[in-house]
């Protein structure tokens, strides 16, 4: 017995040394990765001799703007830098043009759309744009489209897949009835199609014609932006695409048929144009960067989705009323600050979310502007009305004004799996989000009377901030999704402009169109709350008595902001 409790203590002796070598170690190493990236941070230096700037699109140039003191891509700039470093080098002597590298291309069309617009005003230095790659794609195309010149290699492996569109969406009702799961989606709005992928085994025609009307505008800008931009018929570029000539082949039959210039490998392009020196543009440093004025305009970002409480992911890009506020509380206090832009790029999230942050926008004296990026759908919609002028691109998705909640049930699941639950319970609807109890005409009404109060304070918020009438909201509501132009045809939004056209019209209000700079407001990610999000997850799951626990398996679900609570999401 002596023997066996001296093995046990010595056990959990060794466990406990390595354990504290482990955590010494990680720590460390953290305060490493935060040394490197506070010193690497100063490293960028003007060009000093002549240079093209390399331009590489398989890397993510993200909305937001995060100060994360332990992110290792310390030479990552956004997407609002992109734009700004290729307008501010369009005046560089040492910059002698761009050349992108679109394989694996990550912009979206309406960041296409965007940059195209900074790329056309590069264009007046007669410095030459050129794009290279072996993989072309719809985005690829639209993208090149705005060079100077294209070039691919001339070779038959060269992949070249252009189309009209293809969208897959799983359903998944035959599945969960395997499984024994039943999800109840109690949605407010005929065209809120969001979660009716688990109750359903094919689309409703709803989400069909939303879905199908978005997508085919959506194609036409694509065909209408490659012939204008290449100096083509629409038609011959539509009637390639449709006949599916652009699929399966590779760079030739793009030269044949003039949508690229050049077929011709990189190394022999690069001797032809003396292209000796190229200069990552996350590298790149105009001394014109540094001027700051006294008139500023702030830029705060709304990327990704929306939750009441911070993300269990550090790295993943959220919107919280914590951060988002305390961003706005920042450009409220700086008085150099005369206005605000909110860059919106979110499919919506969590309702009570959505409200406390058109409360907080609302609520700011000085003049708030919206840019809308890919999408500011349902949630992101619902906090862009707090603004008093919103703008978007034409290929933005926006709307989707519904409500939806999503109940999960496992009682058959448990019952196939020998897990027989029991209940004690005081109080009509105490198991209202009972994830067993059987979910009957009485409880769906009841939660369907909540999402409908929210529905309405969604009309209403929409109403007043577009000084319409709830009576025409409705119309346009349902959970329907508009693209910018429709959205601009309907009383959506005021304009259609990119994220530099907000700033500038924004500029131009204020009276400082002539004298003024711009300035990001970064979210601002602390150790703590790093630290927080990522061990406590592992905690839970090295933890035997959360698992069998019941209330902690329904805690979690209900923290996901998914299910039970009325939420904004995106019909997709």
């Amino acid at each position: 017995m002596f023997i066996f409790k001296w093995l046990l203590n010595f056990i959990k002796f060794v466990i406990k040394e390595i354990s504290s070598m482990i955590i010494k170690f990680v720590f460390l190493l953290l305060l490493g990765v935060i040394a490197f990236n506070y010193f690497s941070n100063t490293k960028k230096t003007p060009v000093t001799k002549k240079s093209y700037l390399k331009i590489d699109l398989s890397k993510t140039y993200g909305e937001t703007l995060i100060q994360n003191p332990l992110s290792f891509s310390s030479k990552s700039i956004n997407f609002y830098q992109l734009l700004k470093t290729i307008s501010l080098s369009k005046d560089d002597s040492n910059i002698e043009g761009l050349v992108f590298f679109f394989d694996n291309n990550t912009l979206s069309k309406s960041q296409i759309n965007e940059l195209g617009e900074v790329l056309n005003d590069f264009k007046t230095s007669d410095k030459p744009i050129y794009s290279y790659g072996a993989l072309m794609d719809n985005n690829s195309l639209l993208l090149s489209s705005y060079s100077t010149e294209t070039l691919m290699p001339p070779s038959a492996s060269t992949s070249v897949n252009v189309s009209g569109y293809n969208k897959d969406i799983p359903y998944f009702k035959s599945l969960t009835e395997k499984l024994g799961i039943d999800v109840n989606v109690i949605h407010v709005g005929d065209f809120k199609t969001y979660g009716e992928n688990y109750t359903r085994n094919e689309m409703s025609e709803e989400n069909r014609s939303d879905l199908k009307r978005v997508l085919d505008k959506g194609y036409s800008y694509f065909v209408e932006d490659i012939s204008k931009n290449l100096t083509l018929e629409n038609s011959n570029v539509d009637s390639l695409i449709l006949e599916g000539k652009l699929m399966g082949e590779s760079s030739e039959v793009l030269y044949k048929n003039n949508l690229i210039t050049t077929l011709k490998y990189w190394e022999d392009f690069k001797k032809e144009k003396n292209i000796d020196n190229m200069t990552e543009i996350e590298n790149y440093n105009s001394t014109l960067k540094s001027i700051s004025k006294n008139n500023k305009i702030a830029v705060i970002y709304a990327d990704g989705e929306i939750n009441y409480l911070s993300s269990r992911n550090p790295t993943e890009s959220t919107i919280t009323p914590e951060n988002f506020i305390s961003a706005l509380e920042k450009a409220e206090k700086d008085d150099s600050i005369k206005g605000i832009v909110i860059r919106v790029n979110s499919p919506g999230g969590s309702a009570l979310a959505s409200d406390i942050i058109y409360n907080s926008i609302k609520n700011i004296e000085k003049p708030v502007y919206v840019s809308i990026g890919s999408v500011a759908a349902s949630g992101g919609y619902y906090i862009s009305t707090a603004a008093k002028k919103i703008f978007a691109d034409k290929n933005s998705i926006t709307g989707s004004i519904g409500v939806v909640s999503l109940i999960p049930n496992f009682k058959t699941l448990s019952d196939k799996i020998g897990v027989n639950m029991n209940e004690v319970n005081l109080g009509k609807f105490s198991d209202l989000y009972s994830l067993t109890s059987p979910m009957n005409d009485e409880r769906r009404e009841k939660i369907y009377s909540a999402n409908f109060k929210v529905y309405q304070e969604f009309l209403n918020r929409v109403a007043y901030g577009r000084n319409m009438a709830v009576e025409d909201v409705e119309k346009i509501a349902q959970g329907k999704i508009w693209l910018g132009e429709e959205a601009l045809n309907n009383g959506l939004i005021d304009s259609l402009g990119s994220l530099n056209a907000t700033i500038k019209s924004l500029a131009m209000d204020l009276e400082i169109a002539d004298n003024y700079s711009v300035t990001e407001v970064a979210y601002e990610e602390d150790l703590k709350s790093i630290f927080g999000s990522s061990l406590l997850p592992l905690q839970k799951i090295i933890s035997f008595k959360s698992l069998t626990n019941t209330e902690n398996m329904k805690s979690f679900i209900e923290n996901e902001e998914i299910f039970f609570k009325p939420i904004l999401y995106s019909s997709f």
